[in-house]
């Protein structure tokens, strides 16, 4: 199974019919990408509702930073931004580096098989942002399920909004016993309440959801062809460019799952947008653009640093977390490559196990073996 559809007989702007049997445009041209998530004529804030095409059911509440536009979406991005800024995230490594060094340790003695999603990049992904935002313990679980709710495909008006409500009532929980970081915003953000609600729900399902997402389909892409994690063996200088190509090459999570609206017609392309329309940029398939980047179907890990992917998206909405997304990816594939230098697929044609009834294509299961010490 391939990690990415090829969109591109359908052109760099194509009509498509989503499965709701709503109407919109999607857009894989890298430079068009570019511009729905910069120009402001495309706004994220009327795609959140009901009526429009959309890749999830879920409307988000008015207040939430993914479904709003600037200025608001400045101001609550101005909440969050200083706790991912580039010195807080880097004195992070070293507790990051201990939570893969730990999840390596619980892996079975015998060298496997086992399952590398569950064993580790699940677990994984999902300790850094609670360590990040203090999440407490005991409350971690409902956080994760929770998520899955949120994130599920089948899911109704009513599931959602009952999920919602728990999350802000697990999120007032969590508060009342550990007031660090954005718990401590509760009751101190000049926008009440509802803002800093809405961006603990971004941060801890985004925070976990896409980093599974990126790191378990990273493992797989690099195993399928163990050449490739050979190199970063033999190299480990070479995993940080590594990662800015596995971050071209491996979607990051569901590109255009947040639909804009364009505000006005707009040429776009070779196709006129009539206001009102919905457009999905897809930035998975801007990473496969030949226009962009030579032999975009290969993995080549030594592209170098500079590569302009859009795995972060681009614009207002460009994500916060980046930086730790970066962290993360690097200090994953550092622990691996030197802890299990000889990680290989369990069965060699194995494609793994994908999730169903998620709008995040990823993998739910991917059994690896090594050679134990």
């Amino acid at each position: 199974m391939d990690l990415e559809p090829d969109y591109r007989d359908a052109g760099p702007v194509a009509q498509v019919e989503l499965p709701s049997g709503a109407l919109a445009w999607l857009v894989t041209d890298h430079s068009l990408v570019r511009r729905v998530l910069a120009d402001p004529v495309f706004s994220r804030e009327h795609a959140n509702r009901p009526e429009v095409a959309r890749l999830s059911t879920e409307v988000l509440p008015a207040e939430a930073i993914l479904a709003t536009d600037p200025p608001r979406h400045t101001e609550l991005r101005t909440l969050i931004a200083g706790m991912f800024a580039p010195r807080q995230v880097a004195a992070m490594a070293p507790a990051v580096t201990d939570l893969a060094n730990a999840l390596v340790d619980a892996l079975p003695a015998t060298g496997g098989p086992a399952d590398i999603v569950t064993g580790f990049t699940e677990p994984f992904a999902a300790a850094v942002v609670c360590e990040m935002f203090g999440v407490p313990p005991r409350f971690r679980e409902q956080v994760f399920a929770l998520g899955d709710a949120l994130t599920a495909r089948d899911a109704t008006t009513a599931t959602l909004a009952a999920a919602r409500d728990e999350c802000e009532d697990l999120a007032r929980a969590m508060a009342a016993e550990n007031r660090v970081g954005l718990f401590a915003m509760l009751g101190q953000s000049p926008g009440g309440d509802e803002d800093v609600l809405n961006l603990i729900i971004a941060c801890l399902i985004g925070g976990r959801g896409s980093p599974t997402v990126f790191l378990s389909s990273t493992v797989f892409a690099l195993l399928r062809e163990r050449s490739h994690y050979r190199q970063l063996v033999e190299n480990p200088d070479r995993i940080p460019a590594a990662v800015e190509e596995l971050l071209r090459f491996v979607p990051v999570g569901v590109g255009g799952g947040f639909t804009r609206v364009a505000t006005a017609d707009v040429q776009l392309g070779p196709v006129l947008v009539r206001a009102g329309e919905a457009v999905i940029p897809a930035m998975h398939a801007a990473g496969r653009d030949p226009a962009v980047f030579a032999g975009p179907d290969e993995l080549s890990l030594d592209r170098g640093m500079k590569l302009p992917h859009l795995a972060f998206g681009h614009g207002a909405h460009y994500c916060v977390g980046a930086g730790l997304a970066r962290l993360e990816a690097r200090i994953a594939l550092e622990t691996l490559t030197v802890r299990l230098p000889d990680l290989r697929l369990a069965a060699p044609a194995d494609a793994g196990i994908w999730r169903q009834g998620r709008v995040v294509r990823s993998l739910e299961r991917l059994d690896v073996t090594w050679t134990p010490n």
